[in-house]
């Protein structure tokens, strides 16, 4: 009995040691315990990369922003230039190649230093302990510094012994934290220098070195003579460690610091770059949250920022007008986006005012009233249905039942009759619902949803006239129709998806076969419209702000002047803008598309223009079409050469042979039709409204 108590009580000390060994490892390691993401000593060992943001780029393969994650650009441990490497080593850790992670004699040394002077004098941290610290620095910052330095000196050497000193001192270089938020050699070169790591020079190189002692207190652009001292200080030690001769040091202590004042380093986080992390959660969902992506966008950089610095100016200009200014909670914003219209291709995305006071997207996120955008639609499917755009449509002001309700809606527009083109250009109401009605919603829905509009479209006569929501985006998409021969485009910020290596993960088809939505000639006839519009219609603000070159493109407005839209096109680009309040209320007193958001589209594009510095294109009409002149009262189309009634006269393009030309009035030719008309009425009988149903027509 005695020897089965003492066989269980040795084995209970055993048992309660190596549990007391097991807990004190427990206590003294890194461990990833939670689900916050943490690497291990086994996942460098086998080659895991270090948190690292995405790098996202512009289509000209120059970086763009980096965001979720840290600023760092790793490098491979073959790219790493040899003597920046050396000089780490000299300064930081000279006996780097000799220990096993922990340089014992070292911190011997510094320990009898910090207890003689009471603190801490003289630092011991090697390399190996370094790259510890900054690995697991989330994790370290919530223990004690004994209890930190003691996990430091017990991972270090597994670091070394599991990965070799290269790869621990290529790690090191890839994750040293360098000020202004900058992780490693390879992003600190290009911020403060302007160069890749493989281009410093010598003086270069040993400022960047010094600031390991201290980022922030040597950062050479706010403390260049701090770190001009540091620097010369640090060129001793790589002259006493072989890693530079007395020549070429004194040759660098000649140099200025020579750092650059427009830093080679993306921005962060952003409405685009948010965005673009949307999408690759869309269209590549298992690459997410991957260190290191290189993510190349079709953005041009230079119609980006013309849009910001556009859209900026006047919500300015606006808010101080309306007197709301200073109103922080609920401030005026707006969105502006810029397609190509042929590959769907953003080449501009402008989230809003400020990201930093509010992430919420009005691009794509923002769903608001689209006023008169909705009416080019209304013509197009007058169009694909068998009409012409010189046929009549009735304004007159009927009122409609609408649930039970007698509504007409408010028009500025007060001529009783008139051809569809001419109520486009000049935005009727009245014209649009009474078009919108003989043609019936679903033709309506129909060529809104094959254009680009997913919104919902009620079964309301109100829907003529832009009663519903839809987004930024949506609506500049479907504009895109008109630009391009009425292709639907599928817009994406997103072409290809590489690895930190520059492997392709992920690349977006070019061989997708093109829908085509409307016909050619309906489109082209409504992008000639449109440019109607531009040129002495609604939209003609925008000659008032100076955008001289060929555009079309239409105003949107709501009721109460609470959402200001505008969307135009030149040949090879479809931008759109809304201007708003989140809560909405009036923008100004009498605020419209035309004379709010028109002008942000004239400055952006005449921005553009001078930063392309390559002339606009024309749009080629396609062979269905022919240009005409036409009486702007009754749409009737003359022979060329008609000039007795020029000032009721337009031009335009129509679906060849939809009309028969008269004789010019005055001529023997017109004085005969008109005797003739005399005894036998023209047909030109307006279209007028329906009753309200569901049905095409």
């Amino acid at each position: 009995m005695l020897r089965l108590r003492s066989g269980t009580a040795r084995a209970g000390a055993v048992a309660l040691v190596a549990v007391g060994v097991w807990a004190t490892a427990r206590v003294f390691s890194v461990s990833c315990g939670d689900d916050t993401p943490c690497l291990t000593v086994t996942d460098l060992a086998k080659g895991a990369p270090l948190p690292e943001a995405v790098h996202v780029f512009d289509r000209f393969g120059a970086p763009l922003a980096d965001v979720a994650g840290p600023m760092r650009i790793a490098l491979q441990e073959e790219d790493i230039p040899p003597r920046l490497a050396a000089a780490f080593v000299a300064v930081e850790d000279r006996r780097f190649w000799k220990h096993d992670g922990v340089d014992y004699r070292g911190a011997a040394r510094a320990l009898v230093q910090d207890v003689s002077a009471g603190g801490v004098v003289e630092g011991a941290s090697t390399i190996p302990m370094q790259l510890v610290r900054t690995v697991w620095s989330d994790r370290l910052a919530t223990m004690d510094r004994w209890r930190r330095k003691v996990i430091e000196v017990r991972t270090a050497p597994l670091l070394v012994q599991r990965l070799g000193r290269r790869r621990v001192l290529a790690l090191y270089l890839n994750s040293i934290y360098l000020g202004n938020g900058l992780y490693g050699v390879e992003a600190a070169s290009r911020y403060y220098f302007g160069v890749p790591a493989d281009s410093l020079d010598l003086a270069q190189t040993a400022t960047l070195v010094g600031m390991t002692r201290s980022p922030e207190l040597y950062e050479p652009r706010r403390h260049p003579r701090r770190a001009l001292v540091r620097r010369n200080t640090v060129l001793g030690v790589l002259v006493s460690a072989g890693v530079a001769t007395p020549e070429e040091a004194a040759r660098a202590r000649a140099r200025p610091l020579g750092t650059v004042t427009k830093p080679d380093l993306p921005r962060g986080r952003s409405h685009l770059t948010a965005a673009v992390m949307r999408e690759i959660r869309d269209v590549a969902p298992d690459l997410a949250g991957y260190p290191g992506l290189r993510v190349f966008t079709g953005i041009d950089p230079r119609i980006q920022q013309a849009g910001e610095d556009a859209l900026t100016r006047r919500l300015s200009q606006v808010a101080k007008r309306s007197g709301h200014a200073g109103d922080t909670l609920n401030a005026l914003e707006g969105g502006a986006v810029a397609l190509d219209p042929q590959t769907g291709a953003v080449r501009a995305w402008v989230g809003g005012r400020d990201f930093r006071a509010s992430e919420y997207d009005h691009v794509s996120q923002a769903h608001r009233q689209v006023g008169s955008l909705v009416k080019p639609f209304i013509v197009a499917a007058a169009l694909e249905g068998g009409l012409g755009v010189l046929d009549l449509v009735s304004t007159l002001p009927d009122s409609i039942e609408s649930g039970g309700v007698d509504w007409a809606p408010a028009d500025h527009v007060t001529t009783p009759i008139l051809p569809l083109r001419e109520a486009l250009i000049h935005s009727s109401n009245r014209a649009a619902v009474n078009l919108g009605l003989y043609l019936g919603i679903d033709a309506v829905r129909q060529v809104s949803r094959e254009t680009g509009i997913e919104s919902d479209i009620p079964t309301l006569p109100s829907s003529f006239i832009g009663a519903f929501e839809a987004s930024l985006l949506e609506m500049t998409t479907a504009y895109a129709v008109f630009d391009n021969g009425g292709i639907r485009v599928t817009p994406h910020l997103v072409e290809r998806i590489e690895g930190p290596d520059g492997v392709v993960l992920w690349q977006r088809r070019d061989d997708v076969a093109p829908e085509q939505a409307l016909d050619p000639t309906t489109s082209f006839v409504v992008l000639d419209a449109l440019r109607g519009v531009v040129d002495r219609g609604t939209g003609s603000p925008l000659r008032a702000w100076g955008y001289a070159g060929p555009a079309a493109g239409k105003t949107g407005t709501t009721n109460g002047g609470r959402d200001a839209w505008f969307i135009g096109l030149v040949p090879d680009l479809v931008a759109g803008v809304w201007i708003g309040y989140d809560r909405p209320r009036a923008i100004l007193p009498g605020a419209s598309g035309g004379t709010v958001a028109a002008p942000v589209w004239a400055t952006w594009m005449r921005q553009v223009d001078t930063k392309l510095g390559t002339p606009r294109g024309e749009w080629l009409p396609p062979d269905g079409v022919e240009r005409v002149r036409y009486d702007i009262g009754t749409g009737e189309v003359y022979r060329d050469g008609c000039t007795t009634l020029v000032s009721r006269q337009e031009e335009a393009y129509v679906r060849r042979g939809r009309y028969d030309l008269r004789s010019c009035p005055g001529s023997l030719g017109g004085w005969l039709s008109n005797l003739w008309h005399t005894f036998v009425p023209r047909r030109l009988v307006p279209i007028v409204g329906a009753a309200p149903t569901g049905g095409g027509g």
